[in-house]
């Protein structure tokens, strides 16, 4: 099991801000081995982690992340970003939805912002927490003329 470096700093931003977790509903979006989750659970959030429902290894991956931390009531579920499913429809209320790394391929921006969209329009207060690790500077300024409406 590999853990991103994103998810250790989402981890130790959920850390310091451990006291607005109790009680909480929290999602984690592209979870893989599950920190930020995990952590979230271990500071009394109800959570759920989700990886892509087409990766059952990372979903497996999950599963042994809450054994290894005795947390029996983390739910793990096959949510692929970009899809509308029953799934993502029928989640209960979230009040943090939690993404480390999960802007890494420019290709799946659009799929994480529609499901994230989709989940803040079922819970308008809720929350995106998110880590991002700058590969290039080329792509961060892609993003940047994207965003300006320029064409590279």
């Amino acid at each position: 099991m590999y853990v991103w470096p994103s998810a250790v700093v989402l981890a130790q931003y959920l850390w310091f801000h451990r006291d607005q977790l109790r009680g909480r509903a929290v999602l984690e979006l592209g979870a893989g081995v599950g920190l930020p989750g995990v952590l979230a659970a271990r500071c009394g959030a109800r959570v759920s982690l989700s990886d892509g429902s087409d990766r059952p290894r990372c979903l497996e991956n999950g599963r042994r992340s809450c054994a290894a931390n005795g947390l029996r009531d983390v739910g793990v579920l096959g949510l692929s970003w970009g899809d509308v499913t029953p799934e993502l429809l029928l989640l209960p209320p979230q009040d943090v939805v939690l993404g480390s790394d999960v802007f890494y391929d420019p290709e799946d921006f659009e799929d994480v912002l529609v499901t994230f969209v989709c989940l803040l329009r079922k819970n308008p207060e809720a929350q995106f927490w998110t880590t991002y690790q700058v590969r290039s500077c080329w792509l961060l300024l892609l993003l940047l003329a994207a965003a300006a409406g320029c064409c590279c």
